[in-house]
C-alpha cells in the first residue's frame, strides 16, 4: 500500500467512515431498490389486500345465508301453499261457499258437496274430483256449492271446526284463488293438518295468499273458529233434513242426491264426466 493511501485509510479511520469501493456501493443501490418492490403487509397497499379479501368473504356469507333463508321458505307452510291460479269467483251464500264463473253457461248444474274436513273418505273424493271441478268452474260449466261439515269433531271443537272456521273466513273475502288453494292443501295433507296443525299453523296458510291481516290474525286467535261452529251446526241440520243422518261425503246435483262411484281400489271417483255434458 502507497503512503498516499495509507493516509487516507489513517484519516478514514479517524473520522469513523469505511470506505466501499464502487462495487460495493452499486450492489447497495441495487439492494435498496428491490428492497423497495417488496412492501410490507402493514402498508396502505397491503391494508388494500386485506380489505378486498373481507369483502369477498362478506359477500360469500350472504350469499350463503340467502340460500338457507330460501330453503327454510320453501320448507315452511307458507312456502308449501299451492297457487293455482282459477277463473271463478267465491262468495258466502248463507252456510255454504258458492263457487262459479262469471261466464257461467246457461243450464250448467250446481253441484252440492257436503264434507268434512276431517274425513278420510272427502279426502280421497276431493283427490279424484279436484281436477275435474276446477276445470269445469273455469270453463263455466259446473256452479260448485261447498257445505262444510264438522261432525267428526266427537268430544266438542276440534280440527274439523278450527279448519271449517279458517276456509270461511277467507272465503268470506271473496279470494277465490285463496279458498280453492286452501281447501284443497288442507284435504290432500289431511293427515298432517288434522293431528299437528292449530290455529297458529291454519293462520301461516292462510298468509300465502293476497289476504287481509286481519283475516290471518282472525284465525290465528281462534276467533274464526266462531264461524266453523256456525256452518258446522247450520251444515249438519240442513244435511238431516235431506238425508235423515249426517254424513260425509255427500252430493247432490241440481238438488237431487248423486250416488257416488268407486273405483277398483274402492276409492270414490270422479262424478264430474257424469255431471258435466
Amino acid at each position: 500500500m502507497s503512503e498516499e493511501n495509507k493516509a487516507e485509510t489513517v484519516r478514514d479511520t479517524a473520522s469513523g467512515k469505511v470506505h466501499e469501493d464502487k462495487g460495493q456501493r452499486a450492489g447497495g443501490v441495487r439492494d435498496v431498490r428491490a428492497s423497495k418492490k417488496i412492501k410490507s403487509p402493514n402498508k396502505s397497499g397491503g391494508r388494500g389486500f386485506l380489505w378486498a379479501v373481507l369483502a369477498i368473504i362478506a359477500i360469500a356469507a350472504m350469499v350463503v345465508a340467502l340460500l338457507a333463508w330460501q330453503g327454510s321458505q320453501k320448507d315452511s307452510i307458507e312456502g308449501k301453499m299451492p297457487q293455482q291460479d282459477v277463473n271463478f269467483t267465491a262468495k258466502v251464500d248463507g252456510s255454504a261457499v258458492e263457487l262459479a264463473s262469471p261466464n257461467l253457461k246457461d243450464g250448467a248444474p250446481t253441484v252440492e258437496i257436503f264434507e268434512d274436513f276431517s274425513c278420510p273418505h272427502c279426502a280421497e273424493l276431493n283427490e279424484a274430483d279436484q281436477g275435474d271441478v276446477r276445470q269445469a268452474l273455469n270453463d263455466g260449466r259446473l256452479k260448485v256449492r261447498y257445505n262444510l261439515l264438522t261432525f267428526m269433531d266427537r268430544k266438542g271443537p276440534d280440527a274439523s271446526t278450527r279448519e271449517a272456521g279458517a276456509a270461511m273466513a277467507v272465503a268470506k273475502t271473496g279470494n277465490a284463488k285463496a279458498f280453492w288453494n286452501l281447501h284443497d292443501y288442507l284435504m290432500e295433507e289431511q293427515a298432517t293438518v288434522v293431528n299437528q296443525w292449530g290455529n297458529e299453523e291454519l293462520g301461516k296458510a292462510a298468509s300465502a295468499y293476497d289476504l287481509d291481516g286481519s283475516v290471518v290474525d282472525s284465525i290465528k286467535n281462534s276467533e274464526a273458529e266462531k264461524l266453523g261452529e256456525e256452518v258446522g251446526k247450520a251444515n249438519g241440520d240442513e244435511l238431516t233434513k235431506r238425508i235423515q243422518t249426517v254424513s260425509s261425503p255427500v252430493v247432490f246435483v241440481d238438488g237431487k242426491q248423486y250416488q257416488i262411484k268407486a273405483g277398483p281400489d274402492g276409492k270414490p271417483k270422479s262424478w264430474v264426466s257424469d255431471v258435466v255434458k
